[in-house]
């Protein structure tokens, strides 16, 4: 596609427009056109307007056929704005200025229609078409009956233009003119549009911002234009890094990864694709925002870098990124304003601000609200273990963390899931005898020969009565059973949290084991726990008791306030 202008409704009237067969008919209904009025008019009324502000309508792509222009999108937008024009059909006439055409492929009398469509006084019903249009007329003539006060300034914000030193510098309406090249072909074009895959990204359309020629002076054009090509395409490809993007943002929708650089400079609210785009629209040297000014393009690139490098900052901000307690965008708005010293603690800071600990014995998994706390302080208990060791070279895997569901395991397995299906009893009570056997070894009390000889019975049967009865025997033998506080909990994928729900310690253990082995990420303190790594004793790595609890939970507390910098007592 070539460069895409900005164009003001004054530079469109003197053109002929003409919409192909295969897009569908005009189908705005009475809100939308409600809506656009209302936000031009909101424009209008903007006290504080710069020179040269402007209300800017979505993308129109076209292409040129000897004097016509071949509509591919934007037709429900451009077919409203010469509705509305033709409401003003008396200033038009008097200002002598022309309105442009507009004809559909599928209506063969379409422009004689829309020619005349200001002398319409009710619903046209001739075609589904018409319909639309001559109810999209009168809902603006029904609108400006209502106030008519507002009818001469809404005509001049649509046709007024100052072009003087081929600037325009007029607070009017735009809309940002997309011209594909002869050799394209439209339906394609149309069709990439219409399937989610539209070209005409925000970041493509500031990059014809950045590189348009009327920037640059002839002296400097090619190197400057190039130079700026070059920076960009290298930004693109550190983003590609999924390491650094996903550490950066949560966010899959980007169209492309570079537009997260134009949020967080821009720094406003969006509420439609376009409206970052606008933002770099309306500055006044477009140029000087890549490099030069004090807040630019590259000083944006450069700090989210300085972040991910840092290793306290990469762990800090991912935090509150994966939590979504804060966004690049607005921790930028705190980094640019403060010293690296001032920012480090104030991220710090607001972390600690987060923590409860004197709650930690108190939050239950079974309670909905604690969920989430209790994720949050495992995750940071991960961090914190990371960033506590000054020595570690160990980075938390954000990109993983943050491109996968995760959930709270519980260690040593509830017996919650009812296996009813025979095939599936049998199989889960061969899986756990092969650890009851590995406890028979070392301990050959009654209760696990009894356990032995229920298992072996009830794998020779078709039917198994007493299933639930055996399952709760061999839960009791590796720990306690139905315990949901933090202390028996830890992070793990959803997709490797249901390989190992409903399992006992050792199976789980075993399987964490295997899914490190395979290159799997297993945040460092779940591998731990699982390990025993906190355990003092280390007799029973198949038992997952009381005393292993307490040590685990002793060791959150200890990590957590080393992170806070309270010595523990």
């Amino acid at each position: 596609m070539r460069e895409s202008p900005l164009k003001s409704i004054r530079q469109l009237l003197d053109l002929d427009f003409f919409i192909p067969s295969y897009q569908r008919g005009y189908r705005w209904d009475e809100t939308q056109v409600q809506d656009l009025l209302e936000d031009i008019w909101d424009f209008h009324r903007i006290g504080s307007k710069k020179e040269g502000e402007f209300y800017c309508l979505q993308p129109i792509i076209v292409k040129k056929e000897g004097e016509r222009y071949k509509l591919i999108d934007g037709q429900q937008r451009l077919t409203t704005v010469y509705i509305l024009l033709s409401y003003f059909e008396f200033y038009m006439e008097r200002y002598k200025y022309r309105k442009f055409d507009i004809e559909y492929e599928t209506r063969g009398n379409s422009k004689g229609f829309l020619n005349k469509i200001f002398n319409i006084t009710e619903v046209n019903k001739t075609n589904i078409d018409y319909y639309h249009i001559s109810k999209a007329f009168l809902t603006i003539k029904e609108w400006f009956e209502k106030f008519p006060e507002r009818e001469i300034n809404f005509f001049n914000i649509l046709t007024v233009v100052d072009l003087s030193d081929k600037k325009d510098i007029s607070n009017n309406v735009r809309v940002i003119w997309y011209e594909i090249g002869e050799d394209e072909k439209e339906i394609e074009v149309f069709t990439r549009i219409n399937s989610g895959k539209i070209p005409l990204t925000n970041a493509e359309l500031i990059k014809a911002l950045f590189l348009n020629s009327k920037n640059f002076s002839e002296n400097e054009k090619d190197i400057r234009q190039i130079e700026i090509s070059k920076e960009w395409d290298e930004m693109e490809h550190t983003l590609q890094n999924d390491e650094f993007w996903y550490f950066l943002t949560r966010d899959k929708n980007y169209s492309t990864r570079i537009e997260l650089m134009f949020e967080v400079l821009a720094n406003i609210e969006t509420n439609d694709r376009y409206d970052t785009y606008r933002w770099f629209a309306q500055q006044d040297n477009i140029v000087n925002i890549w490099s030069t000014d004090n807040e630019s393009i590259k000083k944006v690139f450069l700090s989210l870098k300085y972040w991910f490098e840092h290793r306290k900052l990469y762990h800090l901000i991912g935090f509150l990124i994966s939590e979504e307690i804060e966004t690049a965008k607005s921790i930028y708005q705190k980094f640019k304003s403060k010293t690296k010293s001032q920012f480090n603690d104030e991220i710090h800071q607001q972390i600690v601000d987060i923590l409860n600990l004197k709650k930690l014995n108190d939050l239950e998994y079974e309670k909905e609200k604690d969920r989430k706390d209790i994720k949050r302080i495992l995750l940071l208990f991960n961090i914190a273990t990371i960033l506590n060791n000054k020595d570690s070279y160990i980075r938390f895997s954000f990109d993983k963390f943050n491109n996968e569901k995760w959930s709270l395991e519980h260690i040593h397995a509830q017996n919650e899931k009812t296996i009813s299906n025979i095939d599936e009893q049998k199989k889960w009570l061969k899986e756990a005898k092969k650890y009851v056997d590995y406890c028979m070894e070392k301990n050959t009390s009654k209760q696990r020969q009894k356990l032995i000889l229920q298992i072996d019975k009830a794998l020779n049967k078709d039917k198994i009565e007493n299933f639930e009865d055996i399952q709760n025997n061999i839960f009791n033998l590796f720990g306690n059973n139905e315990i949901h506080t933090i202390d028996n909990l830890a992070l793990l994928p959803k997709n490797s949290n249901s390989s190992l729900s409903n399992n006992i310690f050792p199976i789980k253990r075993d399987i964490i084991i295997d899914k490190d082995k395979q290159g799997e990420f297993i945040p460092i303190c779940t591998k731990n726990v699982f390990l025993k790594f906190y355990s003092n004793s280390i007799s029973k790595l198949y038992v997952w008791q009381e005393e292993d609890r307490q040590q685990y939970i002793t060791e959150i507390k200890r990590v957590l306030n080393e992170f806070i910098g309270v010595k523990n007592d």
